[in-house]
C-alpha cells in the first residue's frame, strides 16, 4: 500500500477559535466588571488581572494556527503515524496488527462544520469508548471513509508465519553457524546438569 498523507481540515481551526473565544469571553467580562465595581485596590488588582488574561489569551490564539500547520496523519503499508507539536515535536506510530478498535465521534459543532474525530485503539489503551485512544485524527472530513481504510489495512495485515520466519532463519544460517548454535546450548546443557 502507498503511504496516504492526510492533514486536518481548516475547519478544525475554525473550531478551535470557536472553543478559544469561550473562555476568552468569560475570563474577560467578570474582570471588566469587577473595574466598575470595585474601589481602588480591587479594580488595579483587577485590571492587572484582565492584562494578564488578555496576554495568556493572546499567545493561545497564536499557538492555534502554528499547532492546526503542524498535524499529519500518515497511513502506510503496517502502520498509522500521527505527526503533531508546535514547540515539540511528537510522532506517534501504531502498528495495524496491534489495532483492536477504531472508533469516529462527531460533536454537534464538529457536525456543523463537517468533520470529526477518529480514535485508534489497541490493546494497551483501556478505558471509555475513545477516552483513552492510542491516537487521535482531529479535522478529518471523510470520517466513514479513512476508517474504512484503516480498518481493511488491519484486517488485510498478515503476521509472518512461525514456519516462514523459521525457514528463512535455516536459509540463512550455514553449517558454520549451526555447529557454533550446538556448542553453546552444549555449554548451556552442561552448566545447567552442574547445578542439580
Amino acid at each position: 500500500m502507498e503511504s496516504i498523507v492526510v492533514k486536518p481540515e481548516k475547519e478544525l481551526k475554525t473550531l478551535s477559535f470557536i472553543c478559544w473565544v469561550i473562555p476568552f469571553v468569560l475570563g474577560l467580562v467578570p474582570g471588566v466588571l469587577l473595574i466598575f465595581i470595585l474601589d481602588y485596590p480591587g479594580n488595579l488588582i483587577s485590571g492587572l488581572s484582565i492584562i494578564g488574561w488578555l496576554i495568556l489569551m493572546g499567545l493561545i490564539l497564536l499557538w492555534i494556527p502554528a499547532y492546526y500547520r503542524s498535524l499529519e496523519y500518515v497511513l502506510d503499508s503496517d502502520s498509522v503515524k500521527v505527526k503533531k507539536g508546535v514547540f515539540w515535536r511528537k510522532c506517534v506510530t501504531v502498528l495495524y496488527s496491534k489495532i483492536t478498535n477504531v472508533d469516529v465521534t462527531q460533536g454537534p459543532v464538529q457536525r456543523m462544520l463537517n468533520i470529526g474525530k477518529i480514535h485508534v485503539q489497541t490493546a494497551g489503551a483501556g478505558g471509555a469508548q475513545g477516552a483513552q485512544a492510542e491516537i487521535k485524527l482531529l479535522g478529518v472530513r471523510d470520517l466513514d471513509g479513512l476508517k474504512d481504510t484503516i480498518m481493511e489495512s488491519v484486517r488485510g495485515y498478515t503476521i509472518p508465519r512461525s514456519e516462514d520466519v523459521q525457514k528463512e532463519v535455516v536459509e540463512e544460517s550455514g553449517p558454520e553457524t549451526l555447529r557454533r548454535m550446538l556448542k553453546e546450548l552444549t555449554a548451556i546443557r552442561e552448566v545447567l546438569e552442574k547445578k542439580r
